[in-house]
């Protein structure tokens, strides 16, 4: 199969855009993740070996409370933040072209084309039912598998793996 056309949108929507942002900031890029739960674990650990004052047990309780609050407030937050004021043409009708030159977003509600080229592509990965295209930190490109037919999710892994530079584009499905 030479190219794919079928009609999804741009971007994921409700709780599939929540799974993907959380393993885009937490999974993908376990950094922020690391930074976040080493101090509730040294802490931890340390109330448990007996190393604790009055002082001590605030700066425990903080350590402790923080990842808490970045994962379940300000994470769920923004994510909501973002999913009420989000550009309408991310969630419009949209008509993917996968082709082997490249993929084409046409949005003719807004009048909006995008057109992505495969040489820009650094990583590839397939999760939650997208295959999602990464040019360094920044998403490129969704293709959302759920629209697809089953003759194109058979399809569209190899059409991904054929036209990837595959010397700058590692491919993760």
């Amino acid at each position: 199969m030479d190219m794919i056309k079928y009609e999804t949108s741009l971007k994921a929507k409700g709780d599939d855009y929540k799974r993907i942002v959380f393993w885009n900031r937490f999974i993908r890029n376990p950094i922020e993740t690391i930074l976040t739960i080493t101090p509730a674990i040294i802490s931890i650990c340390l109330l448990v070996a007996g190393y604790y004052t009055y002082f001590l047990l605030v700066i425990y309780a903080v350590c402790v409370a923080y990842p808490l609050f970045i994962f379940l407030y300000q994470f769920k937050s923004s994510v909501n933040y973002h999913l009420k004021h989000r550009d309408p043409a991310e969630e419009a009708k949209c008509i993917m072209t996968v082709t082997k030159s490249g993929i084409l977003a046409d949005i003719p509600e807004h009048d909006l084309k995008y057109n992505y080229e495969w040489n820009d592509c650094t990583t590839a990965y397939y999760k939650y039912g997208y295959y999602m295209l990464f040019n360094g930190s920044k998403m490129i490109v969704m293709l959302n598998t759920k629209d697809m037919t089953q003759e194109e999710k058979k399809a569209i892994p190899q059409i991904i793996t054929d036209n990837v530079d595959k010397n700058k584009c590692a491919i993760k499905f």
